[in-house]
């Protein structure tokens, strides 16, 4: 189970200060992010992936303590077992999809992490993709390499920031059934974001609904 308790204040003398404050956990399935844009969303998934450093609270996940503040610790990025795809998925863009998959693992031998790249590669479909750049692939590779790229990290927990807002519609059907099927494999918890209710209600097990950088509603969505 994953328990976030954080709060942090943004902006300057130029613009208006936003503050964010939010309370939840996270258990087993998928769980749904739900807000409009700049309702804190993203800015609390950055904090708990360890991106982003919260002013006051504590983020932790099946007992080992992230971030405390008050204990002053700050688990590094690459310590705490995370798997990101971001918005605009970050392939590395001098890498191959094979590469991409393969850069995030951890301490392998050269040929099990091809091994393990190629797998994830035909686990998603993509097999045809393995020594094309991100430029050369379309968004639905792109975002199914991301997501392959993620897993393979061998993460306790993943997070996807509105990972299917380039793709198009029918493109997305699809998409949201791989990733519902991926999570179902990996039998980890997975926290999505989204600002799209038919997307969160078709994939979400339980939503977390955001405004204004507040948590104003919790419940659980059909299985």
């Amino acid at each position: 189970m994953l328990s976030v308790v954080i709060k942090k204040r943004l902006g300057d003398e130029r613009r208006e200060a936003f503050n964010l404050d939010v309370s939840f956990t996270v258990g087993d399935g998928t769980t749904i992010l739900f807000g409009h844009s700049g309702s804190g969303k993203t800015t609390t998934l950055r904090a708990i992936a360890g991106v982003f450093t919260p002013d006051a609270g504590r983020i932790v996940f099946g007992g080992e303590v992230y971030f405390d503040a008050e204990a002053r610790i700050n688990i590094p990025v690459q310590r705490r077992r995370v798997g990101f795809v971001f918005q605009d998925y970050a392939l590395f863009p001098h890498l191959t999809a094979e590469q991409n998959i393969a850069y995030g693992m951890k301490a392998e031998g050269k040929r099990e992490k091809r091994e393990r790249a190629l797998e994830m590669l035909a686990l998603f479909g993509i097999e045809h993709t393995r020594r094309r750049l991100p430029v050369e692939m379309s968004g639905g590779e792109q975002q199914r390499a991301a997501l392959a790229r993620a897993l393979a990290s061998d993460p306790s927990i993943v997070l996807l920031d509105e990972p299917l807002s380039a793709v198009d519609s029918s493109t997305r059907e699809r998409l949201l059934e791989e990733i519902k099927s991926a999570q179902r494999r990996s039998e980890i918890p997975f926290l999505y974001v989204t600002h799209n209710r038919a997307e969160a209600e078709r994939i979400g097990r339980r939503i977390i609904i955001f405004s204004e950088g507040r948590v104003v509603e919790e419940k659980e969505l059909n299985d």
